[in-house]
Order: structure tokens, then sequence, then C-alpha cells
């Protein structure tokens, strides 16, 4: 791929993802993080831990960009 390719790829990438944050930042307002349901509290987990990856994502992508 050439690099505005490959630039515009990540840009696009960059917003699905930060897409992807807010909807998962608004689903743990949704959960309750005191729950003593064993199911609520592994879905709490996994979608902070899922908050965690896109984080880590974006970053790569803003270091891959220069921004």
């Amino acid at each position: 791929m050439d690099d505005q390719r490959v630039k515009r790829s990540l840009e696009q990438t960059r917003a699905h993802l930060a897409r992807a944050n807010s909807e998962l930042e608004a689903a743990l307002r949704f959960l309750d993080p005191r729950t003593d349901d064993e199911d609520e509290m592994a879905l709490v987990r996994a979608v902070a831990n899922a908050r965690i990856s896109v984080g880590d994502a974006l970053e790569t992508i803003r270091a891959r960009l220069g921004k």
C-alpha cells in the first residue's frame, strides 16, 4: 500500500475505534461494578478490558500517525 492509503486506513480505523470506545464507556454506565452477581461482574470486567484494548489500539494508531 502507498503511504496515503495507509494513512487513510489508519484514520478510518481510529475513527471506528473512537466510536467503539464511546460505546463501551456508555455500556459501562448501565452496569453495576459493585454487584454481587457473578455474571454481571464478568461482563463489567470484559467491557473494561475491551476499553483498555481499544485504548491501546488508539495509542498505537496515534503513534503511527505521529499525533
